[in-house]
């Protein structure tokens, strides 16, 4: 009996350390500081940020999505409401960045010391495959302005995107869609 309950703790303690819902707690889970750097392929980067994100609420540190192929099922991505890092989005072929519940995103880290979301360079010039859509519906307070064209502060619901195939520095609104 004293052996099974030690099992079920222990089990327990490992489900939390995993960042798993357990009871009403919120799934947290590890967020990456690789930057543009990746190891490996398109799939191998999938993989990792299935492992890294399935089931996750809140990203502690940065969430970055770099180098994911036109394939690629990002649905896990759905349940992440809060990053206290950055989000970076760069170098992707997926079509659609589902973030439907992302509410927040704290910057406590900043990309390129100065970004709290950078989205880049995310189509391939031999195909037309390219992010047309950023599914960011649920996220308030104000985003950063690239100093690459002054403009004055934008509303808490907008965000300035930077190196869009279609629209390179274009003002949007949230959500999104490029087409």
């Amino acid at each position: 009996m004293r052996a099974n309950r030690a099992l079920q703790v222990l089990g327990f303690l490992l489900s939390l350390a995993r960042g798993s819902e357990v009871g009403n707690s919120q799934a947290v889970c590890p967020g990456t500081l690789n930057g543009l750097s990746v190891t490996g392929d398109a799939e191998n980067q999938y993989q990792t940020l299935y492992k890294l994100y399935e089931r996750c609420e809140v990203v502690m540190g940065n969430l970055e999505i770099v180098l994911t192929g036109h394939n690629a099922d990002l649905s896990f991505l759905q349940w992440i409401r809060e990053v206290t890092g950055y989000v970076l989005v760069a170098m992707n072929e997926f079509s659609t960045l589902p973030l439907p519940n992302l509410r927040v995103v704290r910057g406590t880290q900043v990309y390129d010391g100065k970004f709290a979301i950078f989205v880049m360079l995310n189509y391939n010039t031999n195909s037309s495959h390219a992010l047309r859509q950023l599914r960011f519906t649920q996220l308030t307070g104000q985003c950063l302005v690239l100093p690459s064209k002054p403009a004055p502060q934008p509303p808490c619901d907008s965000c300035l995107l930077a190196d869009a195939p279609l629209a390179s520095r274009a003002l949007f609104k949230v959500p999104i869609t490029l087409s």
